[in-house]
């Protein structure tokens, strides 16, 4: 007498439908990359050396009322270049720290960093930790 069941269940996994789902998903990934792209093309410049806090001997800050201080002292932007100048002169590396209140007109800091790259200085933007 045998009491062994005839039928019995097997339990398996379909693999085949796992397998579409992650080939799809495989497709539409690549199709999605490819078709990503930036919505502007910046050139960032490259990753340098950083200066140490309180290297630069010029130091400029633009307040909120986008008044213009040079060393502390409230400079007009048309002083800017040749007082800066003075202030490096016996500065090999030519760093300028440029300092902006949050509430600052973008552009005077624009027009301090195209001073300081047409007069071939190095400028180093300063933001809060």
């Amino acid at each position: 007498m045998s009491l062994i069941s005839q039928n019995k269940v097997k339990i398996e996994g379909g693999m085949s439908s796992m397998t579409d789902l992650v080939f799809l998903l495989l497709i539409f990934f690549i199709i999605l990359s490819a078709l990503a792209k930036n919505a502007v093309d910046v050139d960032l410049p490259q990753g340098g050396e950083t200066a140490e806090p309180g290297s630069a001997l010029a130091t400029v800050v633009i307040q909120p009322d986008n008044t213009i201080l040079l060393n502390k002292k409230v400079i007009q932007f048309e002083q800017l270049g040749d007082a800066i100048e003075t202030a490096i002169a016996s500065d090999t590396t030519r760093l300028v720290a440029l300092y902006g209140d949050k509430t600052s007109d973008y552009g005077i800091a624009i027009q301090i960093i195209s001073l300081a790259k047409e007069r071939k200085m190095k400028i180093a933007i300063m933001a809060d930790k």
